[in-house]
């Protein structure tokens, strides 16, 4: 990314208006300071405007970070987002050059486990919420002729077991993703991919308050799964391995958001930012979620669920 960096030619900035969704904690947030500290005016939105991390972007000095409750779930907050984009551009001129969909849940879970309300909630927030944001600020975009980021994950190209909730929804932003990128062609914005790697233990997606989450999630599913399957997967014993297993597994990822906050903003600031960016994480020195999602296009799917099922027979995800 140092040596791209050094050659791409860059868009000239000039106050251009960029809005962010999930900048409470990871990647949004980050990417909300690094575009504020190269002079864009910067919408981030955040669950809460009262959290710690909206909190600690309000005291930006630029007067060009603007932070917005933006619950990308909720049709009437999206709306007054671009209300307030609108009336900042109206007054600033500053136009809305990039999108950055980043909002997102993690969840974890055999399918069997899983109840239907778990697969719902997801959707709602990283596929449908998506779409929500994408239609609402679209006209905004294609004026400029800008461009829109989708932060997916390595996990819309690699399937792995006790994740079916969250991968469905990684995926259907890839395809989402795909579909978008063909059909502004013709109004020459351009749509990219983010797909993060091994960076849980980094973004907030393992911190003590997700940790609670899905900890509260696993006594849902064992206090619902019907006898059966309470049998067959010994259900109790089963989630609280797998709890252990999730709890540690933030040792496994990359230290830190850099790779991701530089891949970001290769795609808002170059002329010709690539079309996907599978950025690997880890602790180690590959990535192994990466690795086996570039062999899945060229191995046989028998070899795949082999190479899957061995990687991660131990339940680490």
């Amino acid at each position: 990314m140092w040596a791209r960096k050094s050659t791409i030619k860059r868009i000239p900035v000039s106050g251009q208006g960029v809005l962010i969704t999930g900048c409470d904690t990871g990647f949004g947030h980050e990417f909300a300071k690094r575009l504020d500290s190269l002079g864009f005016t910067v919408f981030a939105g955040c669950l809460s405007d009262q959290s710690d991390g909206a909190k600690n972007l309000k005291t930006s000095k630029t007067g060009r970070l603007h932070v917005l409750g933006l619950n990308i779930t909720k049709d009437d907050e999206v709306l007054k987002a671009v209300t307030y984009v609108t009336k900042v551009h109206e007054k600033t001129g500053c136009g809305l050059w990039a999108l950055v969909n980043n909002a997102g849940l993690n969840m974890l879970g055999d399918i069997e486990l899983c109840t239907m309300e778990m697969f719902y909630k997801i959707s709602e927030v990283n596929m449908y919420g998506m779409v929500r944001v994408t239609k609402a600020f679209l006209p905004l975009i294609r004026k400029s002729k800008g461009r829109i980021l989708n932060t997916t994950s390595v996990k819309g190209r690699l399937c792995l077991p006790k994740n079916a909730a969250y991968v469905i929804t990684k995926f259907g932003g890839e395809a989402f993703s795909d579909v978008l990128r063909l059909e502004m062609l013709k109004f020459g914005v351009r749509v990219i991919v983010i797909e993060p790697g091994n960076f849980g233990g980094a973004t907030g997606m393992l911190n003590e308050q997700s940790l609670k989450a899905i900890k509260r999630d696993f006594d849902i599913m064992a206090d619902k799964v019907s006898p059966e399957v309470q049998d067959v997967y010994n259900a109790k014993q089963y989630l609280e391995d797998l709890y252990k297993a999730v709890c540690g597994s933030s040792n496994s990822t990359y230290p830190g958001l850099k790779p991701v906050v530089d891949a970001m903003e290769d795609a808002v600031v170059s002329t010709h930012p690539k079309y996907r960016y599978l950025i690997g994480g880890s602790n180690s020195f590959y990535d192994v979620y990466c690795t086996l999602a570039r062999l899945t296009p060229y191995l046989p799917e028998s070899w795949m669920d082999y190479l899957v099922d061995r990687t991660f027979a131990s339940g680490k995800q």
